[in-house]
């Protein structure tokens, strides 16, 4: 197996906007924290959804409501 060092280009809005009028999938995972962020980035996933969702998926809470931003930053 081969280590690619090609840096894919990043996606703009404007690459999306043309790929979603296109009708061409886009392809997007949740990362709710910085490790699977990386992972997923690592993968060649072009869309990365990053949310307040890390209240309830990893800190247990009843709704998102609560997480700060102090929270996110540190996950």
């Amino acid at each position: 197996m081969s280590a690619s060092t090609e840096v894919p280009r990043r996606l703009t809005v404007a690459d999306i906007a043309r790929r979603y009028a296109d009708g061409l999938r886009l392809p997007m995972l949740t990362a709710y924290d910085y490790p699977t962020a990386q992972l997923l980035d690592r993968a060649g996933i072009p869309l990365i959804l990053v949310g307040d969702s890390l209240g309830q998926v990893l800190l247990g809470y009843e709704s998102t409501v609560r997480v700060t931003m102090t929270e996110m930053l540190h996950h």
